[in-house]
């Protein structure tokens, strides 16, 4: 059968953070767009993940994440779906410091978004394998009902979170660690049918924390020594919480048995501890699970080899480099892979619970967006290029707004002028996004290019 054929300036594969800021950043750029998304909405692991808190959009003193991310965060909380505990004085910016997500007021938001910014917005579609002509992608093909079609566009974005695409163009890549061995998952639900006090009591640390440790290692729920959590209320009165709860080990986000599994797994550990609280936590008796995330919370898989790689110096060093395209500073998360305290001991290396100080924060250079061997393909999202420790910083939605922004943008850039990705000029790339707001620390520009091969970066 000859597949349907589609004719863009940009085209981006996944409708996550990543690449929801794509599209949009880069239709704002007067490209003709186009994105497809697997699943049935937009927002990745903020909507169909469930996960319930963005990570920090702010370095502890001023927000950095700024731009199309902080743009959704600040409509999403005028329409009640975002909310905080920390009020800034009258005429301060909020912080925006682990902010409570309401999934179905974002889905309808990015809908929105995606729709008013003039997006080809196609969802409950699969990208299956890019059409290279050389070192050129000339298309990206899909499958869904509608059947098997080809998308064609000048420059691609790949934001599945995955790097599927980059990866199946032949671009060399890592994953897990030196062994080959990932991040364990996680599967996101919503608690509700709890009283307003017993939201509010769950949701202190002093009270759940202890709970769960003395129920796992009374072998009252599974996982005996897993005592992962952290949790938010769904909505501002606290009837019902959000849970990122405990592990499933092993899980290849690549591998679709092996998320079969993970999602099984994770929704019977929904059960287990709804009805734990039942049991055990008073104003918790009509507690249920109202609802598990329809994705795996997938924390690592492939990572690109791209022009620059940013590693755990760049992270501890707080580097800027002349052709950063955003700032971050969240802390450094690597979810150990260890089912006992003796195993979590022997896996822990230095550096995975990193961190910076109030008010610093790091560059994320373009040339971390550009996979090698394909001339007009960028990565946006947790896939970017970078080592295992520096991605526990940078995997992150936030982080995955700002890069999916730049990676719009230039994509657009490099349409328009019929170049590739290398040769966009990124001192206007630059300029373009923090005159759309987007913060970035441009005191790198001070600094000559490191030469291939020194500490950061790949031979």
């Amino acid at each position: 059968m000859k597949p349907g054929i589609c004719e863009f300036d940009v085209v981006v594969a996944g409708g996550g953070p990543a690449g929801v800021a794509a599209a949009l950043s880069a239709a704002r750029a007067g490209a003709r767009v186009a994105i497809v998304e697997a699943a049935g909405c937009f927002g990745g692991m903020a909507t169909s993940g469930l996960v319930p808190a963005f990570n920090p959009f702010s370095n502890g003193r001023r927000a950095v994440i700024r731009g199309i991310g902080l743009e959704i965060l600040e409509e999403l909380r005028k329409r009640g779906g975002a909310f905080t505990k920390r009020h800034p004085p009258t005429g301060e910016m909020p912080r925006y410091d682990w902010v409570r997500i309401d999934a179905e007021r974002l889905k309808v938001l990015l809908d929105e978004k995606v729709s008013g910014a003039g997006v080809c917005a196609r969802l409950f579609t699969q990208a299956t394998e890019p059409v290279l002509h050389g070192r050129r992608i000339v298309a990206l093909r899909t499958w869904s009902k509608s059947g098997a079609e080809e998308w064609r566009a000048r420059a691609f974005v790949d934001a599945t979170g995955d790097a599927d695409v980059a990866a199946r163009a032949g671009c060399p890549f890592e994953k897990g660690d030196e062994r080959g061995r990932l991040q364990p998952s996680t599967v996101c639900f919503v608690v509700a049918g709890l009283t307003p006090a017993a939201g509010l009591r769950l949701s202190r640390r002093a009270i759940f924390g202890p709970l769960l440790k003395a129920a796992s290692l009374a072998g009252k729920i599974s996982c005996r020594h897993d005592h992962h959590y952290c949790m938010s209320p769904a909505h501002a009165d606290a009837v019902a919480i959000g849970f990122n709860y405990k592990h499933q080990f092993d899980t290849d986000g690549t591998d679709a048995a092996s998320l079969t599994r993970a999602i099984m797994e994770g929704r019977r550990m929904a059960q287990e501890l709804c009805a734990l609280l039942r049991r055990e936590v008073p104003g918790c008796g009509r507690a249920f699970v109202a609802s598990s995330a329809g994705l795996v919370g997938v924390r690592e898989t492939r990572r690109i080899s791209g022009e620059y790689r940013m590693d755990i110096d760049h992270f501890l060093q707080r580097r800027k480099s002349p052709d950063d395209i955003a700032s971050y500073c969240n802390d450094v998360d690597v979810h150990v892979a260890g089912r006992t305290p003796a195993e979590v001991r022997r896996l822990t290396r230095p550096g995975m619970e990193a961190r910076l100080e109030p008010g610093e924060h790091y560059g994320i250079p373009y040339r971390s967006l550009i996979p090698r061997n394909v001339e007009n393909l960028l990565v946006a999202g947790r896939a970017v290029s970078c080592d295992r420790l520096m991605h526990g910083s940078v995997r992150v939605m936030p982080a995955c707004f700002a890069t999916g922004e730049a990676a719009g943008l230039a994509a657009a850039m490099a349409a328009r002028s019929k170049s590739g990705v290398r040769e966009v000029d990124v001192r206007k790339l630059q300029d373009r996004l923090v005159r759309r707001g987007a913060f970035i620390d441009l005191a790198g520009r001070a600094q000559s290019c490191r030469r291939p091969g020194q500490r950061g970066e790949q031979p």
